[in-house]
């Protein structure tokens, strides 16, 4: 049978690479954006300067819906409109009518919105959100064995 030789050097390189990627995942941690935050007007200010609407505010928002691979924005008055930039959408969890949280992306910050009409915060705000979850990716400082300090 011929089989290559397997190489080791490689095998330990790919298996480092792979550890590499989970402590980073590991390092990353969400909290909540209303205990970051003053406020729930903080919060609905950040969506709109970070993840802002075609028209109108975060803050007067009915509800979200997903169409086509596009967050919409329904209002009280009827009218709606996506994200200014769509491509800030990748994510849902639930039904696209009525999702249970939506997470956007802007470079390497990710957020979940998360909604529950019912909840306590979420039944006082207008889109039912219940949670604005932030990702923060943590650092760690170490100190090399040649004695340079490095971060993580």
């Amino acid at each position: 049978m011929n089989m290559p030789a397997m190489n080791l050097q490689q095998a330990k390189s790919n298996q480092h690479a792979l550890m590499g990627q989970f402590s980073t995942v590991a390092n990353i941690r969400w909290q909540s954006a209303f205990q970051v935050m003053d406020n729930s007007e903080a919060v609905m200010k950040m969506l709109d300067e970070r993840f802002p609407l075609d028209h109108g505010s975060h803050a007067d928002v009915k509800e979200y819906v997903v169409y086509f691979r596009h967050i919409m924005a329904y209002f009280a008055d009827g009218t709606h409109c996506g994200l200014a930039q769509p491509k800030q959408f990748v994510a849902l969890c639930g039904h696209i009518e009525s999702p249970d949280s939506i997470v956007l992306r802007e470079n390497d910050l990710h957020v979940e919105i998360k909604f529950d009409r019912k909840g306590n915060r979420g039944c006082e705000q207008n889109a039912g959100i219940q949670d604005v979850q932030i990702e923060f990716p943590t650092s760690r400082e170490f100190t090399a064995p040649n004695g340079e300090e490095y971060t993580i």
